[in-house]
């Protein structure tokens, strides 16, 4: 007994037995009865055994027929719900979608992108990892995801940027502090403040430092922290003012903070989309 029996013998054969004769099963599969007889016997051939008892008026399946239709109905079921499920992934309709983003862009930015992507698409999975910018980055070159949503993409390689969004950096301040009758802070203003700092390896940190620099403002003291809740909480008790982009206000809500237009200059923070061309991006 060899195994050369195809999916085009499988179905030829089910075909035959579920509708109890080659007339019917012929006009099925849209083939000649002919056609159908040589594939049957092909079939009987390869597997050395006789699948059909035929009368005159119809073919009856045999022990060994009972037994490959249930094991054949079996794999053309797995088959068929396979390539309907490979069908729907190339069209974009099922799979999974991995992506980093910063924080503020996972928490404020995405929730609506995805909401409206999900309504045509509620059999794709979305996964989301949130970090740090260089985190980001990195999440990207070594595949871990399909893309990134970053700022400041150092040191990038051959990963291709592009920006598709920017928000303007604001001055946060507690409800008590001399800026609050100020209609708007220009960065002059922040010379000499105690300030609340984003940690080093944050996009926001990079963005406040590079201006900071290029205004040759000299701040007072610092206290550093990580999280933007973190740094909301520092801010509202008057451990000093901040600078934040306006993405991430949305996240301190729950703070009394006050927030003022910050200029000369206005500043942005840049966010751009990142992926490697190396890797194979998902229908």
């Amino acid at each position: 007994m060899s195994n050369n029996v195809t999916l085009r013998h499988l179905r030829a054969f089910v075909a035959v037995a579920e509708r109890g004769g080659y007339t019917a099963a012929a006009r099925s599969l849209n083939i000649a009865q002919s056609a159908l007889s040589r594939t049957i016997v092909e079939v009987e051939e390869e597997l050395d055994t006789r699948l059909f008892e035929r009368t005159t008026r119809r073919v009856v399946l045999t022990a060994s027929g009972e037994q490959l239709l249930m094991n054949a109905r079996r794999v053309l079921e797995e088959f068929d719900s396979a390539m309907s499920r490979f069908q729907l992934y190339h069209s974009g309709l099922n799979g999974v979608v991995s992506l980093a983003a910063l924080s503020s862009v996972a928490s404020i930015m995405l929730p609506t992108f995805i909401s409206e992507f999900r309504k045509g698409r509620p059999n794709v999975r979305i996964s989301v990892k949130d970090g740090f910018a260089d985190e980001v980055v990195r999440y990207v070159r070594d595949g871990q995801v399909d893309f990134g949503i970053t700022s400041f993409p150092k040191a990038s390689g051959q990963l291709i940027c592009e920006q598709i969004a920017a928000d303007t950096l604001v001055c946060i301040c507690s409800k008590s502090h001399r800026f609050v009758g100020l209609e708007t802070v220009s960065w002059n203003d922040l010379n000499g403040e105690d300030f609340v700092a984003f940690d080093p390896l944050s996009s926001v940190r990079t963005c406040v430092d590079r201006a900071l620099q290029i205004a040759e403002i000299q701040l007072g003291t610092i206290t550093q922290a990580r999280d933007v809740g973190t740094v909301a909480g520092l801010v509202s008790a008057d451990l000093g003012i901040s600078v934040v982009p306006s993405l991430v206000l949305p996240m301190m809500q729950f703070c009394e903070i006050t927030q003022k237009k910050l200029v000369s200059p206005a500043v942005e923070r840049e966010i751009y989309l990142v992926h490697d061309p190396q890797t194979p991006i998902p229908p």
